[in-house]
């Protein structure tokens, strides 16, 4: 009696054990289709363009979003169904995308205790579309957004350093401001380190005013300044060393080589660009108040004596539908100072600290982060 009664009990235990096991890879697939379904609906909006209400106002693209949110999650876990979805701005402008997936297993021995039927289950995932405030890897020189195209992604254009010509942002013309910029951690990048942080990137953060929304135009250019009485991660410190030392001019290289994708930060986003669009301008003392962030390919550079005439403008830098002005970087004297640079979509990976840019606002450079919050 004693022998039957332990064969019920482990064959109990091993009916649960067995059961439960198989539950559980299951759920763990169930997780991964709802991450996976989040994603691609988020990257479907974050290949769009405007506010979080206007894409998410557009039939053609919510539709796509929502395909491609049931296609992989039915790739990932074959057999189960969505059990809800949904596409909302949040406080901030960014958009929230939040997908269940369902799903139900298979009992293989409950049976024998009376579980006559599959396991039913659900599993949500969130995931944020957002333009990105700060990032990491952000190069040390400040753009200015008056020279930036209206339509983004662009062609190839021609970036005139505001030390030199650039007559849309002559306020940061000081006299010994060589458009370089420190990175947040150092307290002055030298010549070797100011390579380092041109090949590579920032090592710290460089993040942009916050709470910018409504203000534009003179306003924004205003509150701009007044957030900056002091260099911070975005309020940037001018570097007034030499752009033709050779390890600068060896990052260039690289960059121009490779057609690598970065981010610059953008200051004075929109014109008149006068002495207030730096703060405390002249020499190493001004200060540009980081507005947006731009991802760009460095197709050229023109610094006075040296250019990169010498490496071909191949690629996403090349031809009339890249580049139809045939902009070359060996245009200018030595007294010239520009960068041919091509506007991007570039999305970013890691944070999952939600943005202070709302979508679609003057702070919104076309810049993604895609990222699950659950």
């Amino acid at each position: 009696m004693t022998v039957a009664v332990m064969m019920v009990v482990l064959v109990g235990i091993g009916a649960f054990t067995l059961d439960f096991g198989v539950s559980y890879a299951s759920t763990r697939r169930l997780q991964a289709a709802s991450d996976a379904a989040a994603l691609a609906a988020a990257n479907v909006f974050a290949d769009k363009t405007g506010s979080c209400a206007t894409i998410l106002a557009t039939p053609a693209w919510t539709a796509a979003a929502a395909s491609a949110a049931s296609a992989i999650r039915e790739d990932n876990r074959p057999g189960s169904t969505e059990a809800s979805y949904s596409a909302t701005c949040t406080t901030k402008g960014s958009i929230q995308v939040r997908y269940v997936s369902g799903g139900s297993t298979p009992t293989l021995l409950g049976g024998i205790f009376g579980h006559n039927g599959p396991y039913s289950t659900t599993r949500p995932a969130t995931a944020i579309v957002s333009a990105p405030s700060e990032a990491i890897g952000v190069r040390p020189y400040a753009v200015c957004g008056s020279q930036l195209p209206t339509v983004l992604p662009s062609t190839v254009f021609q970036m005139t350093l505001p030390s030199t010509g650039n007559t849309m942002c002559p306020g940061a013309s000081s006299s010994g401001n060589w458009w370089s910029i420190d990175c947040p951690e150092a307290g002055s990048n030298s010549t070797t380190y100011l390579g380092t942080a041109t090949q590579n990137g920032c090592t710290d953060p460089i993040s942009i005013v916050p709470n910018q929304t409504p203000r534009t135009g003179s306003a924004l250019r205003t509150y701009l300044e007044g957030s900056c009485p002091a260099k911070s991660s975005s309020c940037l410190a001018a570097n007034s060393g030499n752009l033709g030392g050779t390890p600068i001019l060896q990052a260039w290289d690289s960059l121009v080589s490779t057609h690598k994708q970065i981010l610059l930060p953008v200051f004075c986003g929109v014109p008149p660009c006068d002495q207030s669009a730096v703060v405390n301008a002249g020499g190493n003392n001004a200060i540009y108040p980081v507005q947006a962030l731009i991802g760009v390919v460095v197709c050229g550079y023109h610094f006075g004596g040296q250019d990169s005439s010498g490496l071909s403008m191949t690629g996403e830098c090349a031809g009339p539908t890249n580049n139809p002005s045939s902009l070359t970087p060996a245009t200018g004297d030595n007294q010239t100072n520009y960068l041919l640079l091509k506007a991007v979509k570039l999305r970013l990976s890691g944070s999952s600290h939600e943005s202070d840019c709302a979508l679609g606002t003057s702070c919104d450079l076309q810049v993604r982060q895609v990222y699950l919050i659950e």
